[in-house]
C-alpha cells in the first residue's frame, strides 16, 4: 500500500488556514518588490553615466532605438504611446538595456574582426621530406583457385558465394 504525505501550512481544517500559504506569499512579494524599488534606485542614479558610455560605445544603438519608437508611433499609434509612456517611467532599465546590448554589439564586433583577421593571415608552414615508402609494399595476394561450381548445388550456397569478398579469403 502506498502512503502519500501531503504538507500544508497553516491549520487544515481552521476556517483560517488559508492565512499561511496568503502571509508567505506576502513575504515574498514584498521582497520582491524592495528588491524592485533598489534596482530602480540604483539604475535612476546610474541612467546619466550609462546614456553617456552607451553614446561611446556605440551612437547606432541609441538612434536605432529612437528610429524603432518613430516607426513604431508611425505604423501602430497605440503601441508606439505605450512605448513611449513605459520609456518616459521606466528609463533607468531603457538605459540599462541599451547600455547592455551596446556592449554586446561591441563584444560581437570585436569577435567578428578577431575572426577576419585570424583568417586573412598566412599561417606558417614547414616542408616536410618525402621519405622513402617502398619498406610498406606488401607482396601480391597468392589466391587459390575456386572450385567449379555446378548449378546442381544448394542455392543457400550460392547466395553465400556471392557474399564473400577478397578480405573473406584471405582467411580460407
Amino acid at each position: 500500500m502506498t502512503t502519500y504525505k501531503e504538507y500544508r501550512y497553516g491549520g487544515g481544517n481552521s476556517p483560517f488556514g488559508f492565512l499561511g500559504p496568503l502571509l508567505i506569499l506576502a513575504v515574498f512579494f514584498t521582497i520582491l518588490f524592495f528588491m524592485a524599488k533598489g534596482l530602480f534606485w540604483l539604475l535612476s542614479w546610474a541612467t546619466p553615466v550609462l546614456l553617456i558610455l552607451t553614446l561611446i560605445i556605440d551612437y547606432k544603438v541609441i538612434k536605432d532605438f529612437f528610429s524603432f519608437i518613430w516607426k513604431l508611433l508611425k505604423e501602430n499609434p497605440w503601441a508606439g504611446v505605450l512605448a513611449v509612456v513605459m520609456i518616459v517611467f521606466a528609463y533607468p532599465f531603457v538605459a540599462g538595456y541599451l547600455f547592455i546590448k551596446a556592449l554586446g554589439k561591441r563584444s560581437i564586433k570585436k569577435a567578428m574582426e578577431k575572426v577576419t583577421q585570424e583568417k586573412n593571415t598566412y599561417t606558417d608552414y614547414e616542408e616536410v621530406v618525402e621519405e622513402d615508402d617502398s619498406f610498406l609494399e606488401l607482396p601480391p595476394l597468392k589466391r587459390k583457385p575456386e572450385p567449379i561450381r555446378h548449378e546442381k548445388d544448394n542455392v543457400n550456397e550460392n547466395v553465400k558465394n556471392d557474399k564473400a569478398n577478397e578480405y573473406d579469403d584471405m582467411f580460407k
